[in-house]
């Protein structure tokens, strides 16, 4: 099988990268030999070529082949001369398939005016040219703005239309465009008094983010019925700071859609590890439409690792058939909805005409759980320490009272570990063996129920997949947390007294059934480790299995 042909030209770069440094160029340097060759290739004027110096022909720079099939130079900026960019300014490559939903949602038209004001290596920029639309970019960085040229030159675009500037303090000329796609820097400290006097969002403030500004200036230069969709920081859905810039946006523009995407999006592209979001608004006066509220969980790749790997499924591509018509389970038009994805969405699972219960009924929320004597040893139970397909506690530790952080609980309590709920982290508190201090503590990510009556069936009830789909995961970015009051808040499949009591009996004695169980597998475990040590022979040990057996 023939390689694909972003990976063919990136063994290629990278084979370019290496010879410039073996020439004695690397950073920026190899970086700019490599821009001014390319630029020469493309035709481009020597006005906007990088300052700085020509590659070696030892570097056979020649043999990097130029195709505008592909985003060669996002892939330079990707792969390549990360230690140039990555971490600065708050900048960051944006996957491709992100770059395709964004424009999608844009609804490019052939000849609209598309602006990118903080365009990087010009993805969103060959995207809109792709669509037939002219193209305008600012970028702060000279350098990248010089591989946001090239990049538009490739794709047939003029780069001239690319100029490296500051959006933020750039003046209003008045010029207005109809969209503009953007994945501006993230929370980067914006205080100079001059830059911040012009934005109604910094008004009494010192210091704001970059990210709050830009939608303000992005707005502020739309054509009225223009479309703005960017990129942002998930908090700026939920997070109770961001409630007036919310509040400001609607009165601004009309939210069309907004699309949740995954803890780690741009972590193997060295990019920040903040949860983000797309929003796409349309200034107004504009159409009051249903709003496309989408949540992305799996982009394709795994946003956990480090380095870019592939996977199935991609739901950013499945995203994308679904505004041509395809079905697509984690998206609708909602009217009226509010900002957040999974709280628009959210749904219990729960078939109708199913009888409820409020989970209020069986358990009461407990906040707190009461000093601990320092002295007093305590039994500290993790997350670690849960079986997660059965809510049983397996393993804990004791650590004395003084060191004793996060909550304190009574065994007999239900506990919900609210940090990435999916995880099902939901667990009766038990010490796992004799011996353990009756005191218990753990995480402050717990939250922390007292059952009124029939502890097992509630727990069955609290780990049911109708209790997590009811949760709405918002709060924390890198770590997404559920609301103590959903929690508190749940309604879920109600069977009535009768088999309430018979689940939660049959529950209670299957438990101490592997409770038996498990112990018997420690205690062979440790039967063969003291034959193996000498400590026994092996008649001794046949006589310990045949009475376990017995027992």
């Amino acid at each position: 099988m023939s390689p694909d042909p972003s990976e063919r030209f990136a063994g290629e770069l990278r084979g370019a990268e290496e010879r410039l440094r073996a020439a004695g160029l690397g950073g920026r340097r190899a970086f700019v030999a490599l821009a001014r060759h390319l630029a020469r290739r493309l035709g481009i004027a020597p006005d906007l070529w990088p300052e700085g110096p020509d590659a070696p022909e030892s570097a056979r720079l020649d043999r990097l082949p130029l195709s505008p099939e592909l985003d060669l130079f996002g892939l330079a900026y990707e792969r390549f001369f990360s230690d140039l960019w990555k971490g600065e300014r708050g900048q960051y490559f944006t996957p491709r398939p992100l770059v395709e939903l964004v424009a999608d949602l844009a609804a490019l038209r052939p000849g609209d005016r598309v602006l990118d004001p903080t365009c990087g290596s010009g993805g969103f920029l060959v995207a809109a040219l792709a669509r037939g639309a002219q193209v305008d970019g600012v970028e702060v960085d000279p350098d990248l703005a010089a591989l946001a040229r090239l990049n538009v030159a490739l794709h047939g675009g003029d780069p001239r239309a690319v100029v490296a500037a500051d959006f933020f303090a750039a003046t209003d000329d008045g010029e207005r465009w109809d969209a503009i796609l953007a994945n501006p820097p993230f929370s980067v400290e914006v205080s100079d008094p001059a830059v911040l006097a012009r934005y109604a969002l910094a008004a009494g403030r010192q210091r704001v983010g970059s990210d709050i500004l830009f939608v303000e200036a992005a707005l502020a230069r739309l054509r009225p019925g223009g479309r703005l969709v960017t990129v942002l920081p998930y908090t700026v859905l939920s997070g109770a700071p961001f409630a007036a810039v919310r509040a400001w946006v609607d009165d601004v523009a009309v939210r069309e859609a907004v699309v949740s995407l995954p803890e780690g999006m741009f972590r193997p592209f060295g990019g920040t590890p903040t949860r983000a979001c797309v929003v796409a608004l349309r200034k107004r006066p504009a159409e009051v439409k249903p709003m496309l509220a989408a949540i992305v969980e799996r982009p394709g790749y795994d946003p956990r690792r480090q380095a870019f790997r592939r996977t199935e499924p991609d739901e950013l591509v499945g995203l994308r058939m679904h505004l041509r018509g395809a079905p697509y389970a984690k998206a609708a038009r909602v009217s009226g909805a509010g900002w957040i994805p999974e709280e628009t969405l959210r749904g219990s699972g729960i078939a109708p005409g199913v009888p409820v219960f409020a989970l209020s009924e069986l358990a009461e929320l407990v906040r707190g759980g009461g000093a601990v004597d320092p002295a007093e040893d305590v039994t500290v139970v993790d997350f670690a320490d849960v079986d997660k397909g059965t809510g049983e506690v397996v393993d804990a530790r004791v650590e004395p009272g003084a060191s004793c952080e996060g909550i304190t609980f009574l065994e007999g309590d239900l506990l919900f570990g609210r940090m990435r709920p999916e995880l099902n982290n939901v667990v009766l508190a038990r010490r796992p063996r004799p011996g353990l201090p009756p005191r218990m503590a753990g995480s402050g990510e717990w939250v922390r129920l007292r059952p009124r009556a029939l502890a097992a069936f509630t727990l069955l009830a609290l780990r049911s997949r109708f209790a997590r789909e009811q949760v709405v995961v918002t709060g924390g970015q890198t770590r997404p947390r559920a609301r103590v009051e959903d929690i508190a808040g749940l309604t879920l499949p109600d069977p009535g007294p009768s088999a309430r009591a018979a689940l939660d009996t049959l529950l209670a004695e299957t438990w101490a059934e592997r409770a038996r169980l498990r112990t018997r597998l420690t205690t062979i475990d440790a039967l063969y480790d003291s034959f193996g040590r000498g400590e026994i022979d092996a008649a001794a040990l046949e006589a310990e299995v045949v009475a376990l057996r017995d027992r």
